[in-house]
Order: C-alpha cells, then sequence, then structure tokens
C-alpha cells in the first residue's frame, strides 16, 4: 500500500473502533516509524482487548474485510478491496496486556492523524513475547528490539514517549524466558557504543 492508501485504511478501521468504543494502539511497524525508525509496511498493526471479538468481527465484516487467521491471541484480516492491505489485531486479556493500552500515548502524526501509540517499553515487551512465541519471528523481532534499544541508548526517542523502564522490561523478559536474550541485546549495544568511542591515530 501507498502511505496515501495506509493512512485511508487505517483511519477507516479506528474510526469504526472509535464508534464501537473499541479501545486500540498502533504497535508493530507504524509505531516503529513514530518512534523515528520509519520502515516500509503494507500491513497495519492494533492491540485490543479480546473480549471485543464479537463486536470487531462484526464491524471488520461490514467495512469489507474477511478474518483468514485468527486464534485466541489474534486475528488477521484482509479486505476485499484490493487496494486495502493487510490489518492483524493483537489481543490481550490480562490486567498486564490491558495495561499496555492504558499507558498508550496518543500522538499527532502530520500523515496518518491522531492515534495512541504502544510505550516503547511495552513495543519491546511484545517483541520478546513474540519470540517466546513464535522463535521463527527471531530474525525481524530482533532486529526491531536492537533499533529501539540502540534510540533509547543515544537519548533519541521523542519526548512525548516515556524512557525505556529497563527494570520492568527484565522483569517480563524472564517471565517470557527471554533473561538471556535480553541480556544479550543490551551488550551488543554497549559493545558497539564502545568501538564508536575508540580513537585511532596514526
Amino acid at each position: 500500500m501507498t502511505t496515501r492508501k495506509l493512512t485511508t485504511v487505517l483511519n477507516l478501521v479506528t474510526d469504526r473502533l472509535a464508534h464501537e468504543n473499541i479501545q486500540y494502539c498502533i504497535i508493530g511497524a507504524l509505531a516503529l516509524g513514530r518512534y523515528g525508525l520509519p520502515r516500509f509496511t503494507a500491513d497495519i498493526d492494533l492491540l485490543t482487548e479480546g473480549r471485543h471479538w464479537p463486536l470487531l468481527s462484526q464491524a471488520m465484516t461490514e467495512l469489507g474485510f474477511e478474518c483468514f487467521q485468527k486464534t485466541p491471541s489474534f486475528a488477521r484480516y484482509d479486505s476485499k478491496r484490493e487496494a486495502f492491505g493487510d490489518i492483524d489485531f493483537l489481543f490481550v486479556e490480562t490486567r498486564d496486556g490491558v495495561d499496555l493500552l492504558q499507558r498508550s500515548v496518543v500522538v499527532e502524526d502530520e500523515l496518518f492523524g491522531r492515534h495512541p501509540i504502544v510505550q516503547p517499553t511495552d513495543f519491546l515487551i511484545l517483541k520478546l513475547m513474540a519470540i517466546a512465541n513464535n522463535p521463527d519471528r527471531l530474525a525481524r523481532d530482533e532486529t526491531d528490539i536492537l533499533a529501539v534499544l540502540k534510540l533509547s541508548d543515544g537519548n533519541l526517542i521523542p519526548e512525548e514517549f516515556q524512557s525505556l523502564d529497563m527494570g520492568r522490561l527484565q522483569l517480563f523478559a524472564e517471565r517470557f524466558g527471554q533473561t538471556r536474550r535480553l541480556e544479550g541485546y543490551i551488550k551488543k549495544i554497549n559493545r558497539k557504543k564502545s568501538d564508536t568511542s575508540r580513537t585511532f591515530v596514526l
């Protein structure tokens, strides 16, 4: 999808969610872009509560989308209109999951409009959970994790977002069995910073 079509689809779907009082926030590549890491995407990734599934399913069907994959934790839609791409919903059920929604921050973007965006710490928590649930995602998710950690290390995360909460991140990494992996990412960032700070002379 072009940026214009992506914006059209995003606003079409989120306007309907707002009308149905379904709380959501943007995750995935669109969130990365708002952190300052633009990446081409033809998909839209949204987080919402699983309890909204019946209403969400009806709304998406009425908007012309078809569900082609559904599990208790996510649903994937594509549009009957070729111009519209895929929309993925990740569902949360627990208090911790709902907290991710509550902590999201509404950001005004000149391209996509006004939408709640997941906090960077919660973005990383979702990525670690995704790796724990499906190791096949490792290469893609690892790249995103390192990129956000590097942004944070350079104090480059936009000020509308909270700074990374490393204590909270480590807590969830332990819960998902990803403590050593997270420690490895942090060491890699610190090692690269050390390497670039060296001064060589002849």
